[in-house]
């Protein structure tokens, strides 16, 4: 699949200089955890937790081959979702589908110039509120946006 060949090309150290940016926004990890395109698991292994990772690459750390767009996960069962690198691959719906009332998303996308990568991002999850938002990383900048599931208001 493409994604193998994407993740050979990352360095490793600088998808780990985004996540020591990324430190300063996120909450504490806990309860049940689904990253949405898991890839090598490197988010995983840096912040020392375990999750359930998912993706279309059956050679990625993957506990469950699918694509983000068709989880097979009962509804609201995951109390916080990671999607790093992922979001421009898919609609998104299934991520608020499975996420608990409340539950927390952490999205990150590439930056490129010219691209308020910030709506795009917020009108992918519309009934998701922003907690918190950091540019990460240096040689590579990807926005990183903290949202919780619930009714905007």
């Amino acid at each position: 699949m493409f994604t193998s060949k994407i993740y050979s090309k990352w360095m490793k150290e600088v998808q780990f200089e985004k996540y020591e940016d990324m430190k300063e926004v996120l909450p504490e990890m806990k309860g049940r955890i689904l990253d949405v395109g898991i890839g090598p698991g490197w988010f995983e292994e840096f912040f020392g937790i375990e999750t359930i990772g998912v993706d279309v690459d059956k050679n990625s750390k993957a506990r469950v081959i699918a694509h983000g767009d068709f989880l097979p996960f009962k509804s609201e069962v995951f109390d916080f979702v990671v999607c790093l690198d992922t979001v421009h691959l898919i609609k998104g719906s299934d991520i608020e589908r499975v996420l608990k009332k409340g539950g927390v998303l952490v999205v990150s996308h590439f930056m490129r110039e010219g691209e308020d990568v910030e709506k795009k991002l917020l009108n992918i999850f519309p009934k998701f509120k922003l907690l918190k938002k950091k540019v990460a990383g240096k040689r590579e900048k990807d926005l990183v946006l903290v949202m919780q599931k619930g009714p905007v208001v």
